[in-house]
C-alpha cells in the first residue's frame, strides 16, 4: 500500500513538472484556434433576417429594428456632403456578402446594455453556422475594434482578430498608424492614433491624460475601476496607441486641440506592445 502511494505521488509530481512544458509547447496554430473559438456563442437570444446593410457596423432587420454591431467601428460611408472614408465601402460590401451568402439570416446575442444613444439595438452577430461576424470583419482589416463597457464580451477574441489583420497589413493597417502631430485641426470622428503620453491628472470629473500635440483623454469616474492606475502611470513619457472618437476641445487652453473619452483599458496601450507581432 505504501509503495502504491509513493508511485502515485511520484507520478503526480512528474505531471505537475511537465505541465508547464506541455502548455509552452502549444503551437501558434493551436493558440490562434483557441482564440477564434472563444468568439463563438453558446446560446443565442434570437434568429432574425437582415433587410438592409447601412455600413460595416450597422444593419436594419425586416422587423424594422436597427442593429449596431458591438465591439467594432467601421469607416463612415458618404453622407451629409461628406465623402466615403477609406475602406468604408469594402467594409460594407464584405458585411453584405457574409450575410447574403446565408440568405441574410443571422443569430443575435444582445449586449448587457441594450441600446445606444441613437436607440439602435446593440448585438453580436453570428452566421447560421456559428461564425462570429464581428471577428470576420476585424480579421479582414476593414474595421477597428473598440471596447465599450458593459458590452465587453468577446473583447479579447476581437482584439486577436484585429491583431492578425494588423500583422498582415490588411485594409486599414496597410498604412502606418497616424501620429497626432499630423492631424488636421478639423479632424473628428473615430481615430486610432500614435503619440506620447505627457502626464496624468485626477479631478472630481475624472482622470485626465495629456498627450503631445494637444490631445486630452478623459476617463470618467464611473470607468476608473476598470483601469490599473499604476499601469497608466507607467505609460507616462512613453509612446502610446489610443483609439476613440475625437471631438473639439471645449474652451481650449493654449496648445489644446482635441478631446477623446476612453472607456476601457484596451483604448490605450504602449506602442511597443500594441505594434508587436
Amino acid at each position: 500500500m505504501t509503495a502504491l502511494k509513493m508511485k502515485k505521488s511520484a507520478t503526480r509530481r512528474f505531471f505537475l513538472l511537465c505541465l508547464p512544458l506541455l502548455v509552452w509547447s502549444l503551437s501558434d496554430h493551436q493558440l490562434t484556434l483557441a482564440a477564434e473559438q472563444s468568439c463563438a456563442g453558446e446560446t443565442y437570444d434570437e434568429t432574425v433576417i437582415v433587410k438592409h446593410v447601412h455600413d460595416g457596423d450597422s444593419i436594419k432587420l425586416t422587423d424594422g429594428r436597427s442593429i449596431r454591431l458591438i465591439g467594432i467601428n467601421a469607416p463612415e460611408v458618404a453622407r451629409d456632403g461628406r465623402a466615403d472614408e477609406a475602406f468604408a465601402l469594402p467594409a460594407r460590401d464584405l458585411l453584405m456578402t457574409l450575410l447574403s451568402d446565408h440568405n441574410n439570416r443571422i443569430k443575435l446575442i444582445h449586449g448587457r446594455e441594450k441600446k445606444d444613444h441613437y436607440q439602435r439595438s446593440l448585438a453580436h452577430l453570428f452566421l447560421p453556422d456559428g461564425t462570429n461576424v464581428q471577428a470576420q470583419l476585424l480579421a479582414s482589416g476593414l474595421v477597428n475594434v473598440i471596447s465599450i463597457p458593459p458590452n465587453i464580451r468577446f473583447t479579447h477574441c476581437y482584439q486577436q482578430a484585429e491583431k492578425r489583420a494588423f500583422c498582415d497589413g490588411k485594409g486599414l493597417w496597410s498604412q502606418p498608424i497616424p501620429v497626432i502631430e499630423n492631424l488636421n485641426d478639423s479632424a473628428r470622428g473615430f481615430h486610432v492614433l500614435r503619440g506620447e503620453l505627457k502626464n496624468i491628472n485626477g479631478s472630481r470629473s475624472g482622470l485626465w491624460l495629456t498627450l503631445e500635440h494637444g490631445l486630452t483623454l478623459r476617463i470618467h469616474p464611473s470607468k476608473q475601476p476598470l483601469f490599473d492606475r499604476q499601469r497608466l502611470q507607467s505609460l507616462v513619457g512613453q509612446p502610446v496607441i489610443v483609439r476613440g472618437w475625437l471631438q473639439a476641445k471645449k474652451d481650449p487652453k493654449k496648445g489644446e486641440r482635441f478631446y477623446m473619452e476612453i472607456k476601457h483599458p484596451a483604448s490605450i496601450k504602449a506602442e511597443s506592445s500594441a505594434l508587436q507581432c
